[in-house]
Parts: C-alpha cells; sequence; structure tokens
C-alpha cells in the first residue's frame, strides 16, 4: 500500500517536472539561467538528485535494491508524509513562480522577486521540496549511496541557495534584505506575530 502511494507521487512529481519543462519549450521561455555556483558542482548537486530519485522510483516499483534493514511501518509513514509535503511545495512553488521558474539565475529584467504565498514560508520552498523529497528516498531505502547522495545534494543545494540570494540581494536590494530577515531559508516558523 505503501509503496502504491509513493509511486503515484513520484509519478505526480516526474509529471509536473515534464510538464514544466514541455510548457517553456512550447513558450519559448527560457528555463536554464547561469549556474550560481561552478557548473561542475552544479551538475553533480543535480547528480545526487537524480540518484536518490532512482532509488525512490525503486522503492515505488517494489524493486529490491541493497538496504542495511528494512525500515519499519512508521517510518515509511513518515517517509510517505516528508515525500507528500515536497511534492505539494513543488507543485505550489511552480504554480507561484509560473514563468519566473528558472534553474540558475536569471538574465531577465522580467522576473518578480516573490515574497507572498508559499515564499512567506521559505525563501526556498521549490529546494525544500525537494529535499524532503530526497529525505524521504533514504527513509524508504536506507543504504550508503542513498544517504551519501542525499548530503550531497542538501551540501551542493544549500551552497546554491546562499549564491541565488548574493544574487537576488545585488539585484532587488533593500527590498530583498527586509524580506531575508523576515522569512527564513528553509522553513518560516514565525508565521504569526
Amino acid at each position: 500500500m505503501i509503496e502504491n502511494i509513493s509511486l503515484i507521487l513520484t509519478c505526480i512529481l516526474f509529471l509536473l517536472v515534464i510538464t514544466v519543462v514541455l510548457r517553456a519549450i512550447i513558450s519559448k521561455q527560457k528555463i536554464i539561467g547561469k549556474p550560481p555556483i561552478p557548473v561542475l558542482f552544479f551538475l553533480i548537486a543535480k547528480l545526487f538528485v537524480l540518484v536518490n530519485l532512482m532509488f525512490l522510483v525503486t522503492h515505488g516499483f517494489q524493486i529490491k535494491v541493497e538496504q542495511y534493514f528494512e525500515p519499519p511501518v512508521f517510518i515509511e509513514i513518515i517517509a510517505l508524509l516528508a515525500l507528500f509535503a515536497g511534492v505539494v511545495l513543488i507543485f505550489l512553488s511552480t504554480l507561484q513562480l509560473n514563468k519566473d521558474l528558472i534553474f540558475g539565475l536569471s538574465d531577465s529584467a522580467n522576473h518578480k522577486l516573490q515574497t507572498g504565498g508559499i515564499y512567506a514560508l521559505s525563501r526556498h520552498p521549490f529546494y525544500l521540496g525537494f529535499i524532503f523529497i530526497l529525505f524521504s528516498s533514504c527513509l524508504f531505502t536506507p543504504n550508503y549511496p542513498n544517504f551519501f547522495a542525499f548530503a550531497g545534494a542538501w551540501f551542493l543545494h544549500h551552497l546554491i541557495m546562499i549564491a541565488e540570494e548574493k544574487s537576488l540581494e545585488a539585484n532587488y536590494g533593500d527590498e530583498y534584505r527586509h524580506y531575508k530577515n523576515k522569512v527564513h531559508r528553509y522553513i518560516n516558523l514565525k508565521l504569526w506575530p
């Protein structure tokens, strides 16, 4: 049952990504920007994400891979909740960004600073969603390659977030600094005064 739900959520995630890419191609929207960190590290970060997603897909299709223990049901439920939260965050981020969704730094003057909606919860809800998804992969399939890929993906994406924030601060100045002081990088726990 849990495998079926995780497979459905993983398929929804892949469909969402494919839809975003196809929409960008059809509308001739630029979707790849300048990598905020050196290109090699940027590509390694994406490779780590693919490794975690591969383990997530194998779990969903019930393909047995080496793991160090069989996760108990309560761990799988936590993993399922993390996967669901991640897919929801990515979906909401994608909806809100609309044509501003770009992987890397935008060079467009039309790019708008996002501070409301899902961006009032996190400065980087898209990345946070992927962190939840990759974490769920580790809980579903506990093995060293999955753990290593998760740690590498999180570390490199943390560096990407910092570099993106420097770029946003340079482009938007005080407006971004004010937003940055109000909303945390990962999760804004102070939603109410």
